[in-house]
C-alpha cells in the first residue's frame, strides 16, 4: 500500500513538473517566475537572515531554483551599496557597488538601495544582466527587498529575479 501511494505521488510530481515546464511561454514564464516564485524565495531568505543573521547567508547562496528551465539564485547586498553575498559571482562578495553599472549606464544596485529605501515591503527593477553562460547581458527584472537582519543595525537588500 505505502509502494503504491509512494508511486503515486512520484508520477504526480513528474507529471506536474513536465506540465509546468510545458506551460512556460512568455508570459506563462513571467507569472509563474517573477511574481510566485522569485517573490516566494525573496521572502525565505528574508526570513532566513531574520531569524539567523549572518550565520543564514550561507544558507541563502546554497539555495537554487528552476525557474522555467533557467537556474536561478538569491543575492543579498547592503544599502551602501556593497555585496554581502552573490552566489554566482562571488568575486563581487564584499565590494562597493557604487559604480556597478549595466551596458545602459543604469547604476543597478544603487537603484536596488533606492528601490528599497522607498518601498522596503518589495519592487520591481528592470536592468540587464550577464545570464550564467552567456557572453552578453540581456534584459533582466529582480523583486528586491529589504529585510531585518538578526541582531543588525540596518535592512539588506535581498533579490532575486528573471529574464525577459
Amino acid at each position: 500500500m505505502l509502494k503504491a501511494i509512494l508511486f503515486g505521488l512520484a508520477a504526480f510530481t513528474a507529471s506536474t513538473t513536465a506540465l509546468a515546464q510545458e506551460n512556460c511561454t512568455k508570459e506563462n514564464k513571467k507569472a509563474l517566475c517573477e511574481e510566485k516564485i522569485v517573490k516566494e524565495k525573496v521572502d525565505w531568505a528574508c526570513k532566513v537572515i531574520g531569524e539567523k543573521g549572518q550565520a543564514g547567508v550561507e544558507e541563502v547562496k546554497k539555495m537554487r531554483f528552476d525557474c522555467c528551465g533557467e537556474p536561478n539564485y538569491v543575492w543579498i547586498n547592503d544599502l551602501h551599496p556593497k555585496m554581502v553575498m552573490h552566489p554566482i559571482k562571488p568575486q563581487l562578495d564584499g565590494t562597493d557597488l557604487t559604480n556597478n553599472a549595466d551596458p545602459d549606464g543604469k547604476k543597478l544596485f544603487v537603484e536596488f538601495a533606492k528601490a528599497v529605501k522607498a518601498k522596503p515591503a518589495g519592487s520591481w527593477v528592470s536592468y540587464k544582466w550577464t545570464k550564467l553562460g552567456d557572453a552578453d547581458p540581456t534584459p533582466k527584472k529582480s523583486w528586491v527587498k529589504g529585510c531585518k537582519v538578526k541582531d543588525g543595525k540596518e535592512n539588506w537588500v535581498v533579490g532575486s529575479g528573471t529574464w525577459y
